[in-house]
């Protein structure tokens, strides 16, 4: 005579509910850990759209093109083409545009963004205090119409300031 033997591992009376307790003892290390990938990933999507957005911008600003929506003439357009080059440009984006040797051909135009991560998980600390740094300088290319001014500058929140900015 044949015995059945039963499929898969045959479970002690002690056993019940241990895969609940393995799963919670896992579970600390293991989500903590996925969101903390999420948050930095989040982190450098932002700064890769911070870098690429300001790369653009600067190229349409030296040859005098702006993004659609901003009808503002001079230095206020170049900010907002700015803003709309940051993949959506969330609300905390802020723009500091300057041509520190006057608008000519050959001198150099310099963009500076810093634009507050999407990442609100709060598990993990973010460098900069979840802020994305991006600058460029590039020369100028047309030299007319020349925006008045030197450059326009946006306001930081408190405890931030353009120093990184030179």
């Amino acid at each position: 005579m044949v015995l059945a033997r039963p499929f898969g591992r045959v479970r002690d009376a002690g056993d019940r509910g241990a895969a609940a307790v393995e799963f919670a003892l896992v579970s600390v290390v293991l989500i903590p850990l996925l969101f903390g990938i999420l948050q930095y990933g989040l982190y450098f999507n932002a700064s890769l759209n911070a870098d690429q957005g300001v790369r653009e911008a600067a190229r349409m600003a030296v040859v005098h093109r702006a993004a659609g929506g901003c009808t503002t003439p001079g230095w206020v357009e170049v900010a907002c083409t700015t803003e709309a080059m940051i993949g959506g440009a969330p609300a905390g984006t802020y723009v500091k545009v300057a041509a520190p040797e006057g608008w000519a051909k050959g001198k150099p135009l310099h963009l500076c963004v810093l634009v507050r991560s999407p990442s609100t998980f709060g598990i993990l600390p973010m460098p900069n205090d979840g802020y994305v740094r991006a600058d460029l300088r590039m020369s100028i290319e047309q030299a007319l119409p020349a925006p008045s001014g030197t450059g326009v500058t946006e306001t930081l929140p408190s405890g931030l300031d353009w120093s990184w900015c030179v």
